[in-house]
Formats: C-alpha cells, structure tokens, sequence
C-alpha cells in the first residue's frame, strides 16, 4: 500500500465520455446486463454492477486512481445505491428515466457517501475502513480530503448529465414540498460538527440531538437516493413524501444498530470497534444506559473510566438490548410507510433492506 502523498494538483484532465455524455461503454454495458425498465431482470441491487460502474466513472487516468481502486476494492454493501434503484421500480409502469441512467445516480450516490467517509476518516482520526486502511491513514490527511473533494465533485458531474439528459423526468425537481433534494446536501457536514456538539445530559435532550444527527449524517443521503429515485421512477408528490419517511426512519434505525454493533464489536463492522466511545460520543446505546443507571453520568464523565468498562456496563446493562428493539420500531415504522405502494420488486427491495438492518 503506498503511503507517501500525491500531487497537490486535482486532476483536470479530460474525462472519459461515459461520464458526461448520453452514450458510452459503461453505460451500454449496464443497459445489456440489467434490462429494461419493468422487466424482471437480476436483482436490481447487484453490488458488483455498480462497484464496475464507479470504476469507469473514476478510474480514468487520473492523479486519484489510486485511491479510487483502493476505495472500489472493498466497496461496502451499497445500501444507497440499492435504495435508489428500487425506488426507481416502484411504480413499473410510470414514466421513468432509462435504467443505464439510473445505475448512474445510483452510482451518485455512492461518490456522495464514499467522499463522506473519508471526511469521516479524517474527523474521527480513524485507521480502518471496511477491514482496510482508511483513505486518510493509507494516503495521508491532505491527500484524503482532496480525494474526498473530488468523489463528490464526479457525483456532481454525472448527476447533472444525467438530469440534463432527461429534462421531462427531472422537470420538478426541487418544487415538491417537504422533499429533500441536493440543495440539502451541506447537511452530511451539518451531521458531522453537531455530533461532536452534544447537549446536557438529560435524556430527552439527548434523544433529540441524536435524531437530528442521524437524520443529517446518515438521512441525508438515504433521502436523496429515495427521492431521486423516486422522481427518476415517476413518483407523484405523495408518493415521494412517503419515501421521504422511509428514509429517515431506515436512517434512524441504520444508525441506532451501527452504535449497537460499534458496542459490541461486531465483526462486520470492518473499523475499530468502540471509537464513538472513546470520543463519549452519546449514541443510543449510551443514551439508554445513561436513563437506566443512576451513577452512568459520573462514569461517563470521568476520564478514569476506560471504554473498555463503558462497552461492558452497556452491554450488561441491557442498554444495547434497548437500544436495538428502538431500531427494530424504527424500521418497522419505515415498512409501513411503503403500505401506499402496490406490490413491485422495488417494494420488496426497500422492506427487505429494512428487516436486514436490524439483523444482527
């Protein structure tokens, strides 16, 4: 693994066509393997069609290759990308942006969350990612977030090819009420400062500033992928609401069994478990410990209490018990909110992603 920084210079450099223009390899390539709107088709949330993707999309040549194979290598379980795809499915019969170009927001949304993890990265001082080296620890700080800045501004290049290709499709965008579109998007680094901003310690409050946190860092692109989705699939302005609410409380509950599994040191978790912990970081198994306990608030605020000591008192505690049945009520609330939708393998997608999350 190459240690050393890159270049100063983000490439600038020409792109490859199947980025900014309406045809292309790549974006043949997935019309061929994945059929048309409305067919049954493979599983419409193939990770590896959309890790391929990505890398005709960013491996070109450029200064930033390097890391960009480093992130592809191990890409993740492609949650955002799955939840795009599938709205776009909701409703087969509706007018609907051609398949190849809804891989390409879906791979949107992806550049979107994988620049964000490396900010992340950076933030928390993480060395892991994904059972690898974290992009900043592999390539140094400075070299990360140039890389990161550049993920997001190809998500940027490829969404407005895609919307500028379908111009009937996308006419509405940003005008339905209560919808989260792209101007929204400075809510991931919102997400981000306010965790490290806790309030007081009352549980009301905390539950409170938790939700909002997840809402920004986590919600914020799981809403973008349903509403994008949504509008590439057709969706009527109810309809995207109704997404919209699946969304955040998909986030909240993907959130909630993150910290449980950061407690527990899930071996799926690919980074070093107990980080949040370390930083006392009030997630909601901290929070469900912090009303149960009557003496939790000294331990929390000593400095002599290790996290090892916190991960045992919250998981025998029962805290991390309480704080996955409020993520499987999360994702319940989630499921009922798809009841306006008719039966479709887009439908199924959503419900089942809800059920796999709250899996341990």
């Amino acid at each position: 693994m190459r240690t050393e920084h890159l270049g100063d210079q983000v490439a600038t450099g020409s792109r490859r066509s199947t980025t900014v223009e309406a045809g292309g390899r790549g974006r043949a390539a997935a019309k061929s393997t994945t059929g048309q709107v409305g067919t049954a088709g493979p599983r419409i949330d193939r990770p590896t069609m959309i890790t391929d993707r990505l890398h005709e999309i960013l491996v070109t040549g450029g200064d930033f290759d390097e890391i960009y194979r480093h992130i592809l290598v191990a890409p993740g379980k492609r949650v955002r990308a799955g939840m795009l795809l599938a709205c776009h499915r909701l409703l087969p019969d509706a007018e609907a942006i051609p398949l190849p170009d809804a891989v390409d927001l879906a791979c949107v949304m992806e550049m979107f969350h994988e620049s964000s993890l490396v900010h992340d990265d950076i933030c928390d001082g993480s060395l892991l990612r994904r059972d690898a080296p974290s992009v900043p620890a592999a390539f140094g700080i400075r070299t990360a977030a140039r890389a990161g800045f550049h993920l997001a501004g190809n998500a940027l290049q490829t969404l407005a090819r895609v919307l500028a290709d379908n111009p009937v499709v996308f006419a509405r965008l940003g005008d339905v009420p209560g919808v989260t579109y792209l101007d929204q998007l400075s809510d991931l680094s919102f997400g981000q400062l306010v965790e490290t901003l806790p309030p007081a310690v009352d549980d009301a409050a905390l539950r409170r500033h938790y939700e909002l946190v997840a809402g920004a860092k986590t919600g914020t692109l799981f809403r973008l992928s349903c509403t994008y989705g949504g509008t590439a699939g057709g969706l009527d302005d109810d309809r995207l609401r109704a997404v919209m609410r699946y969304a955040d409380q998909l986030a909240l509950a993907f959130q909630i069994m993150d910290d449980v599994r950061d407690v527990e040191g899930d071996a799926s978790l690919g980074k070093d478990a107990c980080g949040d912990l370390d930083r006392r970081v009030p997630t909601w198994p901290v929070i469900e410990w912090l009303a149960m306990r009557p003496d939790s608030r000294e331990m929390w605020f000593s400095e002599h209490t290790s996290s090892t000591v916190l991960q045992a008192e919250l998981v025998d505690s029962g805290a991390t018990k309480a704080a996955h049945d409020a993520a499987i009520r999360a994702a319940e609330t989630a499921n009922r909110a798809l009841d306006v939708f008719p039966p479709s393998d887009g439908r199924d997608h959503l419900r089942d992603l809800a059920t796999r999350v709250v899996s341990r």
